[in-house]
Formats: structure tokens, sequence, C-alpha cells
């Protein structure tokens, strides 16, 4: 990376083809699954299917029940998430939607910073 870290929470960046996909509680009780592209204690940001942007709006709240992908995620399921934005992206079939976490525990936000932190050192991701 050779732009200084301006968030607060430091995210890891992921590819569609990494495999981690969330799975998400819509508002309206339907869920989808979607790859997460990149994930911080802050938030996170997934590349949902573009049939389902007709259910995912600005300021809409969403429940990621779990995550699934070559780590185990299970500390981090059934988390209250709000919409933050919805754009196109360059990926057919996809749009981008960031996500903040609403109301971590300290100790889940923690475990959460420490499974990026070293993520981030293995994927090669600090200067």
């Amino acid at each position: 990376m050779t732009t200084a870290e301006k968030r607060k929470y430091p995210r890891l960046t992921l590819r569609i083809d990494d495999g981690y996909f969330g799975n998400f509680r819509l508002a309206n009780d339907d869920t989808i699954v979607a790859p997460i592209v990149n994930i911080s204690a802050g938030g996170l940001n997934m590349a949902a299917p573009k049939s389902t942007e007709e259910n995912i709006k600005e300021g809409d709240q969403l429940l990621l029940a779990s995550i699934a992908g070559g780590t185990n995620f299970a500390f981090l399921s059934d988390v209250s998430a709000e919409i933050r934005w919805v754009k196109q992206l360059d990926t057919p079939g996809y749009v981008s939607v960031g996500c903040r976490f609403m109301d971590l525990s300290d100790q889940l936000r923690e475990q959460l910073t420490k499974f990026v932190d070293s993520e981030r050192m293995s994927r090669g991701q600090y200067d």
C-alpha cells in the first residue's frame, strides 16, 4: 500500500475470487450472499448481486449473519450494520455496498482488529 491509511480502523482488502462471502439479512427479511471486498473493525464493503439493488438502500440496516471463507469467522456473526452507500461497480452483475458496523462490543472490535492486522501483514498490505 503506497498511501497512508486515513481511516480510524485499517481495512483488509480482498478480491472477489478470495472467496469470502457474507450472509446478510436485509430489512425486508430477504437474504443475500455477497462477496466481501474489504473489511475493518468499522465495517465492510461487499459486492452485492445487481439483482438485489432495489432492496439495498442507503440508510437501511441489515444483519451480517455470518462470513464464510478461508478463515474461521465464527466470532463475527449476527452483527448489525447500516448501509452507508451504494455505488455501481465496473464488475458486471454487482453493485458496491459500504456498511458500517453498529453496536460492536469492544471485545469483538478488538478481535476483528487483530484479524485484519494479521491478514494485512500476511498479504503485504502494509508499507
